[in-house]
């Protein structure tokens, strides 16, 4: 009798683990990062390739969205038009966007002195080539616009 209780709590427990590994497996609620990458191609005529995908750190989803351009230069009005197209489309279920730009050589451009002509509120820079900004953000910059 014993054995049989102590199956059925190890049972219970694998099988918790499983709906939970199998949870944090599927994609975002909502779907949508082609929606998002396409949103953001065509928002300018600066991207030529446009990256997204989903990240995790910790508990905190967070999308993560590559600008390739066709110049070395991120012109302000094209960062605006992509910032807004992402605040547009971004799925419910991420807390935040991390961005970064790419030149047409592959380099990591700066984006810090952009972000700050934009005027969007609560980006956090990772570093001065990867911005963190939380969804809303970019949600209530979209709306403004």
């Amino acid at each position: 009798m014993l054995k049989n209780i102590r199956g059925l709590v190890i049972g219970g427990v694998m099988l918790s683990v499983v709906l939970t590994m199998s949870a944090c497996a599927r994609p975002g609620p909502g779907g949508g990062l082609e929606t998002v990458k396409q949103a953001v191609r065509e928002s300018s005529s600066a991207f030529d390739e446009v990256f997204v995908e989903e990240g995790l750190d910790g508990f905190s989803r967070y999308l993560f969205v590559e600008l390739g351009l066709t110049d070395e230069t991120l012109a302000a009005d094209a960062l605006e038009d992509a910032l807004r197209a992402i605040g547009e489309t971004v799925p419910d279920g991420y807390e935040s966007v991390r961005l970064i730009a790419r030149g047409s050589s592959g380099d990591m451009l700066d984006l810090e002195e952009p972000l700050e002509a934009s005027g969007l509120d609560g980006v956090f820079m990772i570093d001065p080539k990867m911005a963190s900004i939380p969804v809303e953000s970019l949600r209530v910059y979209a709306d403004q616009s």
